[in-house]
């Protein structure tokens, strides 16, 4: 089976290594190893078969070991940092770039573009005195320099000020900007002396206020526009505890319900869901905490328009896995358990495609046909398993008896495509030959929601695409993987260096 990570410049017709879970597969190219590196790190946390620190190292060594694709790996960190929004990866990309590529122009843009925030200095240049003992080389210092001259102003050099080794104060002795103007100036004068003025955010809200003042700190921050739609969702409990007036809960009611703020916003489902159960374990009025909740419901449907996973006029097939090892054999608490993020994911989807293009079943021993009728939250809240053995075949089957024809088919599981059990003695790639005969043209998203291996986790062969673990930010790599499985490479290629 061609995987993503196939080596194009020689095909080979039989395996030639093992991958991590010890199946047989093919060698890959650099380029495609390290796209599988950002896309292994778009899913957060340890997988089953690679560490973090396991990750570290490969980073390591492929800028050790590749000095002629250094220029690749720039544009790597800069698309991880930019398209992935990936930190650490970042910092450590650009940390043994750093220490590895000497007299590179490139090197000077590819640092500038990763540093979106002035943290991302913070952490290269930590990084760099925790490996080095001599001063940080002149790629480094030009782009920090290039950054606080033309990048960042005086909100975000105290926002992100620093509290560890090195501060903002460390950059500007070190890379010495010069000023473009008299409010430049005062500003790196302020900087050195710890004396920035004080800004106003929900974490400065909430360390420096209480109760009432807090309250009306909300309601002023709302009503200037100075609370963005993903900090509003994260406090909705410290204004509600802090007693906000109905005002401010029309205003909160406004912004959640705004659907360009939703899509502007980008906010993916998930943060709505962990919004709602917030909300609705408070104990606050019932009429105060309907609305509010009324209003997230909303904002998760309109979030909807944020998957991409399909295009409005297709018809699409969702197959929820609930065998028992999806989470924990009938729990339903919503968690990071594969039950419940297939669940976030289907009912988005069930939201944002037209109701007539979409059919959703739950599947274990048996399937069943289910819908969001009762609103999404509803669904999320009381969809629970009824376990059983993973066999996809009991809802393909009834696919291909009823001649349902579908341009996509979308399955969660926590299971590889080889683990998924037989049905009538058929395996995953026959049952696909049998529906195939309905619909030769389908699109297959087989979606392993708990991750397996530390080698790409996704790859696309005979329009079946498979991911393994799990982040929204996947998401976004989805759509583009559709259409092409070399995608990310030529994405990665299209980033320009030779300016800023």
């Amino acid at each position: 089976m061609a995987k993503f990570n196939t080596n194009t410049s020689k095909v080979n017709s039989t395996p030639d290594t093992v991958n991590a879970a010890g199946f047989e597969a093919f060698s890959k190219d650099f380029q495609r190893e390290v796209a599988s590196l950002v896309l292994n790190s778009m899913v957060n946390g340890d997988s089953f078969y690679e560490t973090e620190s396991e990750r570290l190292d490969r980073i390591e060594k492929f800028v050790t070991e590749n000095p002629d694709e250094a220029e690749f790996l720039g544009k790597a960190m800069v698309y991880a940092r930019t398209e992935g929004n990936l930190r650490s990866v970042t910092h450590y990309l650009g940390g043994m770039l750093v220490e590895n590529v000497k007299g590179q122009p490139f090197m000077k843009n590819a640092l500038n573009k990763s540093m979106i925030r002035p943290d991302d200095a913070l952490e290269m240049v930590a990084l760099w005195n925790s490996r080095n003992k001599k001063s940080i080389p002149n790629a480094l210092r030009k782009a920090i320099k290039v950054s606080l001259e033309n990048k960042w102003d005086a909100y975000q050099l105290k926002k992100y000020f620093g509290n560890g080794n090195v501060k903002v104060s460390n950059l500007i002795n070190i890379c010495h900007p010069t000023p473009k103007n008299k409010e430049q100036e005062v500003m790196f004068k302020q900087a050195l002396e710890g004396k920035l003025p004080a800004i106003q955010t929900a974490q400065t809200v909430n360390a420096g206020s209480t109760g009432e003042d807090r309250a009306q700190n909300y309601a002023f921050m709302l009503k200037e526009r100075k609370l963005g739609y993903m900090a509003l969702l994260k406090n909705l409990k410290n204004m509600l505890e802090a007693g906000v007036d109905d005002e401010t809960v029309d205003n909160i009611v406004s912004l959640l319900t705004n659907k360009n703020a939703v899509l502007k916003s980008r906010v993916l489902p998930f943060r709505f869901v962990q919004a709602y159960n917030m909300v609705d374990a408070m104990e606050i009025d019932k009429f105060k905490a309907k609305k509010i909740l009324d209003a997230i419901e909303q904002g998760f449907i309109l979030s909807a328009g944020n998957i991409g996973i399909a295009s409005d006029d297709e018809k699409v097939a969702i197959l929820l896995d609930e065998s028992g090892s999806m989470n924990g054999w009938g729990s339903h608490e919503i968690g990071k358990e594969p039950f419940s993020i297939g669940k976030v994911l289907m009912a988005s989807m069930l939201c944002g495609l037209k109701k007539e293009n979409v059919v959703g079943y739950l599947w274990a021993d048996r399937s069943r046909e289910v819908n969001i009728n009762k609103g999404p939250m509803t669904f999320i809240k009381e969809t629970r398993t009824q376990g059983g053995g993973t066999y996809l075949g009991a809802s393909i089957s009834d696919l291909i008896r009823t001649k349902t024809v579908v341009d996509k088919i979308v399955i969660f599981t926590d299971m590889q495509e080889n683990q998924i059990g037989a049905w009538g003695g058929k395996s995953f790639n026959e049952m696909m030959k049998d529906y195939r005969k309905i619909n030769p043209n389908v699109k297959v998203l087989f979606w392993n929601l708990e991750g397996y291996g530390k080698g790409t986790p996704m790859k696309l062969t005979h329009n079946v695409l498979e991911v393994a673990g799990f982040s929204d930010k996947i998401l976004s790599v989805i759509p583009k993987m559709w259409k092409d499985k070399d995608a990310l490479i030529n994405e990665i290629k299209t980033i320009n260096l030779n300016e800023l």
